[in-house]
């Protein structure tokens, strides 16, 4: 996967030496040189029981202290997009750690690495991925400052739907941003990898029982936020009618000419603001 590079002068690195590349040192360094004295970014490894750490990004204020809100970022998955990696919200959580958040960007692996094969390790593929997410939720939690009680998660596309599952296993992670989810994990897996025979797909579904986001939403009620894309090629009316269904108390955003990628500035200022409110977050 592509990393978005993190572009600072010698004269403005809080450590010696640059942010690591994929197998390098742990370093640190301010993540623009219009916030060098305020905002850092750390390029860092989370341990997860059995599997590999997981590559992150931590962004937070420079400041120490406590009253800091956290939020958890977990990106899309579009082949050939630099930004369907953990660079995806890296400006976005820049520019909040000016309002007092620390962010935590892990890097997800499934499917972005590992093709779906239409069985039970499908279910267990992602499964791991979110234990790697709760890991990295677990390490936000442990950084210095951050309030436990002002976290959320952000996740687009399969971020998305991770973000769900995480907060099923996270009572006390009561807000969510989510971009443009499917409602299920079997849809895409089979629409783009599988192709299964009509008289399959069915069983498919079942082999992710309990796991799929249109089921596990509700639980959020008002701590859900849904950002919908009105020219989403791959999240039609069907699927915004199943969040609708589950989740009637979330807060539903639909914008018309916007696509998948939900890229458009207005979106992300919605949620900001959204955040700021959740989260008790400075204007």
């Amino acid at each position: 996967m592509r990393r978005l590079p993190v572009l600072v002068s010698v004269a403005a690195l809080l450590v010696a030496g640059a942010v690591a590349g994929a197998g390098g040192a742990h370093a640190e360094a301010p993540a623009d040189p219009d916030h060098a004295a305020a905002t850092v970014v750390r390029d860092i490894e989370i341990p997860v029981a059995g599997q590999p750490a997981v590559r992150a990004w931590l962004v937070r204020p420079q400041r120490s202290g406590g009253g800091l809100a956290g939020v958890l970022d977990l990106h899309w998955f579009e082949p050939g997009r630099a930004n369907q990696d953990r660079s995806e919200f890296l400006a976005e959580a820049t520019a909040l750690a000016g309002r007092g958040v620390v962010s935590v960007l892990p890097q997800l692996t499934f499917p972005w690495a590992g093709d779906p094969v239409g069985d039970a390790r499908d279910r267990a593929a992602v499964t791991a991925q979110l234990d790697a997410v709760q890991a990295a939720y677990r390490r936000l939690l442990a950084e210095p400052g951050v309030d436990r009680k002002r976290t959320a998660v952000v996740g687009h596309d399969y971020g998305a739907m991770y973000a769900v599952d995480l907060t099923a296993r996270e009572p006390g992670l009561r807000t969510a941003v989510l971009l443009a989810p499917d409602a299920t994990w079997a849809n895409w897996f089979d629409l783009y990898w599988l192709q299964l025979p009509a008289g399959e797909r069915a069983a498919y579904r079942t082999v992710f029982a309990g796991l799929d986001p249109a089921d596990l939403v509700g639980r959020l009620g008002a701590g859900a936020y849904l950002q919908f894309a009105g020219a989403d090629r791959f999240v039609g009316a069907e699927t915004r009618a199943a969040f609708a269904a589950a989740a009637p108390q979330a807060k539903v955003s639909l914008y018309p000419g916007e696509e998948h990628d939900l890229g458009a500035a207005r979106t992300r200022d919605d949620r900001h603001a959204w955040l700021a409110g959740r989260l008790g977050l400075p204007a």
